[in-house]
């Protein structure tokens, strides 16, 4: 934990990093090893996650609210999944010329109609590698760059896994009839 509090400038961010590490330390490593199954790379996952967090401690508003438990999961998560994508030597796609999207975007329209509920359940439904974009982008409102540090890919990558997610997003709802 020392080597953490080394990376972090304020008496602040210091004790607030510390009320994180005691409260959710074994919280992050069953989230990690439910996802990775391997105790030991659990362990390494939590750790990615906590240096990760060292850079984000200003998006922590409360230490022990559920947003900042779901913020934490959602780093643990994506922590362990590098982990695997790195075990089974997974490579990332890229796609070329992204078009943007129109202001008449179905999920535009859902969100401005604060449908929050059936939204939230269609982006259960995604893959996880869609659904951890969705979360940080509307769940904790991050910048494509802090999504890309997070995730530790490049900013073009979490814009493709946005357009994709939106893509299949819209064909869960069509399916649903909404």
């Amino acid at each position: 934990m020392f080597l953490y509090l080394s990376m972090i400038e304020t008496e602040e961010e210091k004790c607030k990093f510390v009320q994180i590490y005691e409260n959710y330390q074994y919280f992050m490593w069953y989230v990690a090893n439910e996802v990775l199954q391997d105790k030991y790379l659990a362990e390494d996952a939590v750790q990615d996650a906590f240096l990760a967090l060292t850079r984000h401690l200003d998006k922590v508003e409360e230490v022990k609210s559920t947003k900042t438990k779901n913020f934490i999961a959602t780093i643990v998560k994506s922590k362990a999944i590098d982990i695997l994508r790195k075990k089974k030597g997974q490579t990332e796609e890229y796609e070329e010329g992204i078009v943007g999207e129109s202001r008449e975007d179905i999920l535009d329209n859902y969100i401005q109609k604060e449908d929050h509920e059936s939204l939230v359940e269609a982006i259960y439904q995604l893959d996880e590698l869609y659904r951890v974009v969705f979360e940080y982008k509307y769940l904790h409102e991050f910048s494509d760059r802090e999504i890309a540090q997070i995730l530790e890919v490049t900013p073009k990558v979490v814009n493709v896994r946005l357009f994709r997610g939106k893509k299949k997003l819209r064909e869960i709802l069509a399916k649903e009839g909404i």
